[in-house]
């Protein structure tokens, strides 16, 4: 409990990110400028509401600081490259004007879309493709919201690379929060031990409200750099296979070899029916990865492989037990909205949990939060 009070605080004083997930990206103040892109647009056009631009990467490169790009519905088969940067006051956003209306599809064997531009937003799009990952990440503050990310075909095999279908990649780069995305079908569960959901390399920011299924290996992954990362309120199940991969995993190792995982939260999610491990620090043979202050609390674990596995600390208010979900069904087709009578109602942590679900509604409707996603209205 101690460790999970001093984490508080810790972050409370370091105006750590959990600060935007409480915020719908949604709700920003309104940008300076405007550009459009729609199918029938074309690049030679100046970009407006009437005359739009015909492709995203062309918005891209245009964009200024505190810009909304508004992409209209339709198929873009780009793989687009944002490199441009926003500052704090003045952001960089890229908005699908109906969620999952915009949908991207990649070639090749690499990223749909790749941002290297600081304080970037990345909203509601719908993004697919034959590469390793969906939105790699190599910048700071950027905000990946609301996304539906799926159906990578890792066409160039197996690798060392790895993949992912959202990678914050960069291990000097920071405070990046994935939230509210809907991220599955990244490989094929059990083929690929490198290629994950949600992977992490860097230094804070939050990864909360996403739901995230049926991926190669690891739902949610932590390495390389990261540290004081927040882990709230996601639903994650069906990840893996039996000898690979599971729920969440946390530890630092490989390039930059030095840091050591303090200061982590992981609240409030439900990790479900993943055929191997729950939620488990890791570390290479020999290494000592997992520092103080890490915070695992009010985590619902059932049916997974293997328990709650930690190097360092003990869990605490774990419920095991059916989260009981509106309608299961591990293609995802289902209903993850909890059933009245779900243990995991009421039973979060309230004390850095997002201030709204994956469907923008407030958090708590009670005392204490829902486990999971969804809070149940």
């Amino acid at each position: 409990m101690r460790e999970c009070l001093s984490l508080i605080i810790l972050l409370a004083h370091a105006g750590h990110a959990v600060a935007s997930a409480s915020l719908p990206v949604q709700q920003a103040t309104p940008t300076a400028h405007h550009l459009y892109v729609a199918t029938t647009g074309a690049d030679t056009n100046p970009g407006s509401q009437l005359a739009p631009f015909r492709t995203i990467q062309h918005a891209a490169d245009t964009a200024l600081p505190s810009t909304t790009v508004h992409v209209a519905p339709g198929i873009y088969p780009e793989n687009i490259n944002t490199k441009r940067a926003g500052s704090a006051p003045a952001r960089i956003r890229y908005l699908s004007d109906k969620k999952w209306g915009a949908q991207l599809i990649g070639s090749g064997t690499e990223a749909t879309w790749t941002n290297a531009g600081d304080y970037t937003d990345i909203v509601d799009f719908d993004i697919s493709g034959s590469g390793r990952l969906g939105i790699l990440n190599y910048a700071s503050h950027t905000r990946m919201v609301g996304n539906h990310v799926h159906h990578l075909m890792v066409s160039g095999g197996c690798t060392g690379s790895g993949g992912a279908g959202i990678n914050n990649a960069n291990f000097n780069s920071s405070d990046d929060d994935i939230e509210g995305n809907v991220v599955h079908d990244i490989g094929v569960p059990g083929k690929c031990s490198g290629v994950q959901g949600i992977y992490s390399s860097n230094l804070r920011g939050s990864i909360s409200n996403n739901i995230v299924y049926r991926v190669s290996a690891w739902g949610i992954h932590l390495w390389h750099a990261a540290n004081q990362v927040l882990i709230s309120n996601n639903t994650i199940f069906a990840n893996g296979s039996a000898t690979m991969g599971g729920g969440i995993i946390m530890g630092t190792g490989d390039s930059p070899g030095s840091p050591v995982l303090s200061n982590t939260s992981v609240i409030n999610n439900i990790v479900y029916k993943n055929p191997a491990a729950s939620i488990v620090q890791f570390c290479y043979p020999g290494q000592q990865c997992i520092g103080k202050g890490n915070c695992i609390a009010n985590n619902l674990v059932f049916a997974n492989g293997g328990p709650i596995a930690l190097r360092n600390g003990a869990a605490l208010n774990t419920i095991e037990a059916d989260p009981q979900f509106v309608d299961y069904q591990e293609n995802g087709k289902g209903n993850y909205h909890l059933r009245k009578t779900s243990p995991a109602i009421k039973q979060g942590r309230p004390v850095l949990a997002p201030a709204t679900d994956i469907d923008h509604m407030t958090r708590p409707r009670h005392m204490a939060p829902d486990i999971g996603a969804y809070e149940t209205h």
